[in-house]
């Protein structure tokens, strides 16, 4: 059975499926700070400067979270505008844009919280430019 949604449905939707993003963002904050505390009670450390691998996962699920609202905010923009303009191609290549930047651009903000995997990815470019 293939469900329909007509246009008013669609931002009803999205707000939604963001607002679930959001729920599900907040768990695994929460996950991560309990898992954080229980780790440093059973350590006995004290807290250090180098951010711990709790914080360095909470700072990426937040950026990718920042960014999936910022894209499908922008989506929602261009959706709005591509009806009022509809003899206009340029808001629909801006939207398929819009739409595969999230796709793109993720990978490497994840990329850019681990450290191991940067330098690696500097080194190797050093080689292959000196």
């Amino acid at each position: 059975m293939e469900i329909m949604m007509s246009r008013k449905h669609v931002p009803i939707w999205n707000v939604f499926v963001i607002g679930l993003m959001g729920l599900s963002t907040c768990y695994m904050a929460t996950l991560l700070c309990r898992h954080k505390t229980r780790s440093q009670r059973l350590q006995n450390s004290k807290l250090s400067p180098k951010a711990t691998p709790e914080q360095r996962a909470l700072r990426t699920i937040l950026m990718l979270m920042s960014f999936f609202l910022l894209m499908s905010t922008f989506d929602s923009i261009i959706s709005y505008s591509r009806t009022i303009l509809q003899g206009n191609p340029l808001p629909f290549c801006f939207q398929i844009l819009v739409a595969h930047s999230y796709a793109a651009v993720s990978p490497l903000l994840v990329l850019s919280n681990e450290k191991r995997i940067t330098n690696l990815l500097i080194s190797m470019y050093e080689k292959i430019v000196l």
